[in-house]
């Protein structure tokens, strides 16, 4: 996947830094950033979920038992 067209990411800035130069530095911080992010959101969404089955669960099964009495 092309981001920029291609003679844009030869130019050089004021001190002479391509963009993919420019970017690197910055690229660390905010890779580790998205991957924090992408786990904490991921746990919260497996606990969500967990919460959501007990309560389907515990809901199925008192239906079930009032059926039966």
């Amino acid at each position: 996947m092309e981001v920029s067209v291609t003679y844009c990411a030869k130019h050089l800035n004021k001190e002479k830094q391509t963009p993919e130069e420019l970017f690197a530095p910055t690229y660390d911080e905010l890779d580790k950033k998205a991957t924090d992010w992408l786990k904490r959101t991921s746990e919260n969404c497996t606990v969500v979920a967990a919460l959501n089955a007990t309560v389907a669960f515990s809901a199925a099964y008192s239906i079930y038992t009032r059926r039966t009495k």
